[in-house]
Parts: structure tokens; sequence; C-alpha cells
């Protein structure tokens, strides 16, 4: 077994645990994601949204490594989009420093890596 083949789970189930987690806090409504959210500007609907969309992104890559890696492809995808949307929010909504970048390009990174990965194996 390669080294990808034995990273790649590790990663794909770390990152499905984070957005699940990070999914739930936006949908329990914890006070330091409402507060970033108004920081942000954005609607409470779009927390809520933003949640749910996290939520299915990590659910999917966390069945993914047990029953269809179809699942894995689709959570990393929704990952991705939210990762992708996370660092537009911090780039242009509001002024932030460039260590909150940090998380979601790790984040993007590892969908990426994970979503391609299982692409190439069909």
């Amino acid at each position: 077994m390669s080294t990808i083949e034995t990273a790649l789970p590790l990663m794909q189930g770390l990152l499905g645990f984070i957005m699940l987690a990070a999914g739930s806090a936006k949908l329990f409504g914890i006070d330091l994601v409402v507060e970033d959210f108004d920081r942000y500007d954005y609607p409470e609907w779009f927390r809520f949204i933003t949640g749910v969309i996290e939520v299915f992104g990590g659910l999917g890559l966390l069945v993914g490594l047990v029953f269809a890696p179809t699942l894995a492809v689709l959570g990393g995808l929704l990952t991705v989009a939210t990762m992708a949307g996370a660092i537009l929010t911090h780039l242009f909504r509001v002024d932030d420093p460039l260590w909150r970048f940090v998380g979601p390009s790790v984040y993007l990174t590892i969908g990426l890596f994970v979503t391609a990965f299982h692409l190439l194996s069909f």
C-alpha cells in the first residue's frame, strides 16, 4: 500500500469530522459563529444554509470512507465550494488578518486532493 493510499483515508476522515463539527456549530448557533456571520454582514438564513452544506459535505466524506466513493466525491466538492466561499469572504467581505485564511485554505486543499484522488480512481 502506497503512502497516498494510507494518508487519503486519514485526511478524508479528519476533514469529514471537521466539516461535520463546523456545520453543526453553525446549525446550533454557537455564539462565536453567530458573531462571525454578523461581522461578515451575512443574514441568519445564510449561516443555516452554510451549516447544512458543511454537514452534508462532512457526512459525504465520512460515509464515502466505508460505503460509496461517489459520496466522498460529492462531499469533497461541497467542502471545496464552502471553503472557496470562506476564503472569498475573508478576502473581500472583511479585512481579516492572514491567519484567518489558513484553515479554509488547508481544508480546500485537502478537499481538492480527496476529490481528485477518488475521481481518478473510477
